[in-house]
Order: structure tokens, then C-alpha cells, then sequence
């Protein structure tokens, strides 16, 4: 799952920090590694998990996230000091995870012209949230486990947004953007950059069957 946004959360913490890690991509779609991986790994099956070299095996990328910024002193740290941050960086995540990505995947993935707009006002609601609420330059004041979370997620939202609806973030969402363009160009995100010819190839095939991607989808 190398185009997996939840596995590039944690890939983008790996990197950020610093810490040393091995990957290893795993065919959701090839029955004798779901086998393994379900009995060895992560039961549910599901893409991020790591294994310390303790021995500890985490699952869900946003649990594995906090691990990572807890155990290793290493790097910048990427959760504020007071718990009012860390309970911003939570919000942030629980917007993303609630409102934002389905709205958009719902979006994306409608084929009923009459209820398109609908489906973008939906979008545009869930982008003002964060036009509203970003005091800058980060999310949470430094670059954070909030960004970490959000930008896989951004990726594919401007990608697929522009080349299969037509559709950029507006313009006069001047914090948005300002926010989004500083989190991109860190050398993290950089470095777990998707091509665009696998996102393309992901979302062809996701439209084609109007896929469902992690219950997203509710057209």
C-alpha cells in the first residue's frame, strides 16, 4: 500500500524526526501476505504499522504517530509542551478525519451532476474551517503531528480535485493556502511525495468503481 495517506502520516513523522527505519510495502490485494501480516502484524489488516526494535507493534497511524513523538528525543518535537496544544493537534486531526476527507472523496466520487454543488459547498465548508481557525504559521503553532496527519491528505485533495472535477481551493482562502504551501515544502513531506502518475492511476481505478476507500465515500 505505497499510495496509502494514513501509511504517508507515519512515514512523514519517521522522516521529520529523524528516527531510523526499514519499509516494508505490503499487497493488501495478495492473500498470502494479508495471511502473514494479519497473524504477525496488525489483525485488522490495515496500513500503517510498525515494529520497534523492542519488539512493540503499533497499528492506526495516528496512535503510532504519538508513539514515535513520546519514545524518541531525536528531532524537532511535533506535539506542543501544554496539554491545550496537544488537544489542538487532536481537533485538528479529528476535523480532517470527520468532516474534511469525506467531504472531499464524497465530492470527488459523485456522479450525480445535480448534486454536485451541493457536494462542493460541503467541501468548501470543511476547507473554511480551516481558513477561520489558522492563527499561523502552523496549525498548532510549530510544524506538528496536525500536519503530519493533514498533509497526505491535502495531496491528493488538490490533485484529484483539479484533474478529475475542475476544482482548486478558492483563492481568496489566502490562509489556507499560505499554510499549505509553507507545510508542503518541508523536506518530510518532500521526501514521501506521491507521484502524480500513481495518484492518477489510484483514483481512475477508485472512480471506476466507486470505491468506498475507508467508508469515505457516502454518496
Amino acid at each position: 500500500m505505497d499510495m496509502c495517506p494514513y501509511a504517508q502520516r507515519t512515514w512523514i513523522v519517521l522522516e521529520e524526526k529523524g528516527i531510523p527505519y526499514s519499509r516494508r510495502v505490503i499487497n493488501l490485494k495478495n492473500k498470502t501476505e494479508v495471511d502473514w501480516y494479519k497473524e504477525h502484524v496488525n489483525p485488522l489488516g490495515k496500513v500503517p504499522a510498525i515494529r520497534d526494535t523492542d519488539g512493540t507493534i503499533l497499528y492506526e497511524s495516528e496512535i503510532i504517530n504519538e508513539y514515535l513523538q513520546q519514545k524518541f528525543t531525536c528531532g524537532p518535537s511535533l506535539m506542543p509542551e501544554d496539554a491545550a496544544g496537544c488537544a489542538k493537534v487532536r481537533l485538528w486531526n479529528h476535523h480532517l478525519n470527520t468532516k474534511l476527507a469525506p467531504a472531499h472523496f464524497t465530492f470527488l466520487m459523485n456522479k450525480n451532476q445535480s448534486a454536485d454543488a451541493d457536494k462542493q459547498r460541503a467541501l468548501e465548508e470543511a476547507l473554511q474551517y480551516y481558513e477561520d481557525n489558522l492563527e499561523g504559521p502552523y496549525l498548532a503553532g510549530e510544524f506538528s503531528l496536525a500536519e503530519a496527519s493533514a498533509l497526505p491528505f491535502f495531496e491528493r485533495l488538490t490533485f484529484s480535485c483539479r484533474r478529475f472535477k475542475d476544482y482548486e481551493i478558492p483563492k481568496d482562502m489566502t490562509r489556507l493556502q499560505k499554510w499549505l504551501d509553507k507545510a508542503m515544502r518541508h523536506s518530510s513531506f518532500q521526501a514521501t511525495k506521491r507521484p502524480e502518475d500513481k495518484l492518477e492511476e489510484v483514483y481512475r481505478m477508485f472512480l471506476s468503481v466507486d470505491y468506498k476507500f475507508g467508508g469515505l465515500n457516502r454518496n
